[in-house]
């Protein structure tokens, strides 16, 4: 009985805790000047849309969506950002009720280069 007792919390250590899945995916916007577009795909609906930007540990939502569920299409799917150089970027979007992530930094020459994974 006691080896049953020392091997049991040692299996559970070992194998540990399978996880969650990811709260979202890495994927691009696309970004043209000022100008974004969750999609350009007619048949995807976007849900709901943030974006924060971060200079240092400062970090500012710059728009969003509210807590409202949208559902817009292309070409309604696109806003206008003022983007400001030397910033990061994240984009937090709901694109057919699946959670996805784009994040780039703009350096002080207007050069948009892409974070992370895509």
């Amino acid at each position: 009985m006691k080896t049953i007792t020392l091997i049991s919390p040692l299996c559970i250590l070992l194998t540990g805790c399978p996880g969650c899945p990811p709260l979202s995916h890495p994927r691009a916007t696309f970004i043209e000047g000022n100008h974004v577009c969750f999609s350009i795909n007619k048949k995807d609906v976007v849900n709901y849309y943030t974006i924060d930007s971060s200079k240092g540990p400062d970090i500012t939502t710059i728009t969003s969506s509210g807590r409202n569920k949208i559902s817009w299409s292309y070409p309604n799917s696109c806003i206008d950002v003022n983007w400001e150089y030397g910033y990061k970027y994240v984009i937090n979007y709901g694109l057919n009720n699946k959670n996805y992530h784009h994040e780039f930094f703009i350096d002080n020459d207007g050069q948009l280069t892409n974070l992370g994974e895509l």
